[in-house]
């Protein structure tokens, strides 16, 4: 059973938990956070959603639920070393911007290696992730066109495109 805890229109804590899977009552909000993992040749890291899930063997970049207790930063670094084993600390992840959806915030950061990562590095955490690859911007947008990528993963990469393509550099 997963616990998120809940937050109000201006994203002030709620003192609210609430159950995933349950309706969440309007005007409340959980976080939910995205992490764009660069590689140290400025590869982008993309990760294929698992069959059964939503969007089945789409594309996006890691990221999920913040649980009860947890910050937004907190639970990117946890969603990121749960998706694929990579441990980042969390003064290396910048915040780039948030997004208040519907039911939800979504922070998103950015993370760029020091180290070049290989795809031997991952452990895909199975039933959430299928698959990885490193792609560059320009492949991204080539998969976006034959429909490969979640579309609203998409949509927020558009939104932070400029500051992404400054640190594949």
């Amino acid at each position: 059973m997963e616990v998120w805890d809940l937050y109000d229109k201006a994203k002030n804590l709620l003192g609210k938990q609430h159950i995933r899977g349950e309706v969440i009552p309007q005007g409340e909000y959980h976080l939910v956070v995205e992490i764009f993992t660069i590689n140290k040749d400025g590869k982008l890291l993309l990760t294929q959603r698992d069959a059964a899930k939503t969007y089945p063997l789409l594309w996006e970049c890691t990221g999920g639920s913040v649980t009860s207790g947890e910050t937004s930063l907190i639970g990117a670094v946890r969603e990121l070393e749960e998706e694929t084993e990579l441990i980042a600390s969390p003064h290396e992840l910048h915040h780039i911007g948030t997004i208040r959806n519907e039911h939800y915030f979504l922070d998103s950061y950015i993370w760029k290696s020091k180290k070049k990562l290989e795809l031997s590095d991952l452990r895909l955490q199975a039933g959430e992730v299928c698959g990885a690859q490193f792609a560059a911007l320009e492949e991204c947008d080539e998969m976006n066109a034959c429909e490969l990528i979640v579309p609203k993963v998409w949509e927020r990469y558009k939104v932070y495109s400029d500051v992404v393509s400054q640190w594949t550099k």
